[in-house]
């Protein structure tokens, strides 16, 4: 097993027609075909693959296949062993690479194709150890962990000796038997009943359902009127009642100003978070918008595109709750700088998810951020059942919760019936 060398790499643009049932709607897009592109680490040893993928919405998932050809010189010809000690490094030449990272650098096609080409290589390297991803992560030595993520441009903010003391700390909440974990529950909210292009009887019926199977948290879109927003979230609040929480996302369709005034139209109805109301890199706007409602939340983080940006939002305190998202940047070498962050600051984290994969991860990262890094007493992360259908292994809910995940790796191999079906360039659907 030692000697295990990659021997080759494949990516796949993988895309489902979820546009045809409004799937994913919201403010600003409007016809969703849910897309991954999908990339396989083949090893010498058939049964040893590395999975990995991010999401885009159909038309630009194309152009992650094709960055990611210029990463695979990277790891070809390598042992996973030695892959995993020299992750950190193969991180920063990849997104710092001297002529990449002018299409960059760290964000948009370039840090989503190295998203999926990391989350492939963290899912071979569990695999290897035949560990769930996030049990891999909770038992590595403390400073082993964090000389595979990177902090650079954030050590002003948290260094390694302060992030060392935090998981150290958490580390001693660990039961001896790690066993013990794998019966945790971790809390979640659906959006799957409150797209936007839903009609209002669609919505009442899978509200309703969703109350029926036990949901407390539920999320709706909100954005393209004001008058719309303000009959549905009167609508969904009558069905769930005062006990259960309820949360609007406008996707970052308004201006700081029509934030603020919509928020106060919106109050009404006791929104736990308004989330994603203006432009994703906005961290003073976000504040100006604190400012003017300091007794409401916002959140935001799915379009937040590398850990600086995070780090000022944190630190500036422009979010009440942070959303990292598992594809949007580059995978557990960056993610859990930000959680780092988030729990330093004592900012809770509440996990992006849907959309192609992204469940899969959050149920790892949730776990990894309620073992050894956060301190705050709330625990939440996004649920939303799309495309779960396409996986071997998909998220399992129960009562409101995720099941934690037993099977080695990180958990989105898509089964190969979907992978031949949906295959934009030579799948059958497609032809």
């Amino acid at each position: 097993m030692s000697n295990m060398k990659i021997i080759d790499i494949k990516t796949q643009d993988i895309r489902f027609p979820t546009s045809k049932d409004n799937l994913g709607t919201d403010a600003v897009h409007v016809d969703c075909d849910y897309s991954a592109t999908y990339v396989t680490i083949f090893t010498d040893q058939k049964d040893l693959t590395g999975i990995g993928l991010t999401f885009t919405i159909g038309k630009g998932n194309d152009l992650c296949c094709t960055v990611i050809e210029y990463f695979k010189e990277f790891i070809i010809g390598k042992n996973v062993e030695e892959i995993e000690k020299d992750i950190a490094s193969i991180w920063e030449k990849i997104t710092n690479h001297s002529q990449l990272r002018w299409v960059g650098p760290q964000k948009g096609v370039t840090h989503l194709a190295a998203a999926a080409f990391f989350n492939a290589i963290w899912d071979l390297i569990s695999k290897f150890h035949k560990k769930p991803l996030w049990r891999y992560i909770i038992e590595l030595e403390t400073r082993d962990l964090l000389d595979k993520l990177s902090f650079s441009y954030i050590d002003d903010v948290i260094t390694k000796d302060e992030a060392a003391k935090i998981i150290d700390q958490k580390k001693l909440s660990l039961p001896s038997n790690l066993d013990d974990l794998n019966t945790t529950i971790f809390p979640a909210y659906t959006t799957a009943a409150g797209w936007l292009g839903y009609s209002d009887e669609k919505m009442k019926r899978l509200v309703e359902e969703n109350l029926s199977n036990g949901w407390t948290h539920f999320k709706m879109k909100v954005g393209q009127d004001i008058e719309r927003d303000i009959h549905r979230c009167k609508l969904v609040r009558e069905l769930i009642g005062d006990n259960n929480k309820l949360m609007v996302d406008s996707n970052q369709i308004w201006s700081v100003n029509e934030t603020i005034e919509n928020i106060g139209k919106l109050k009404q109805f006791d929104i736990l978070f308004y989330e994603e109301p203006t432009n994703p890199d906005d961290v003073l706007g976000f504040k100006k918008i604190k400012d003017a409602h300091p007794d409401i939340n916002l959140a935001t983080g799915e379009m937040i595109q590398n850990k600086v940006m995070f780090k000022q939002f944190i630190e500036h305190k422009s979010l009440d709750y942070c959303q990292i998202d598992s594809c949007r940047i580059a995978s557990i070498n960056e993610i859990l700088p930000v959680l780092l962050i988030a729990s330093k600051f004592n900012t809770p984290v509440i996990p992006h998810a849907g959309g192609v994969g992204l469940c899969e991860y959050v149920q790892h990262l949730n776990l990894i951020n309620k073992f050894i890094i956060s301190n705050h007493e709330l625990l939440l992360s996004e649920y939303a059942e799309s495309c779960s259908e396409h996986f071997e292994n998909p998220a399992i809910i129960k009562d409101g919760g995720y099941v934690t995940p037993t099977n080695p790796g990180y958990s989105v191999k898509i089964k190969d019936s979907s992978l031949n079906e949906f295959d934009y360039n030579n799948g059958t659907y497609w032809k």
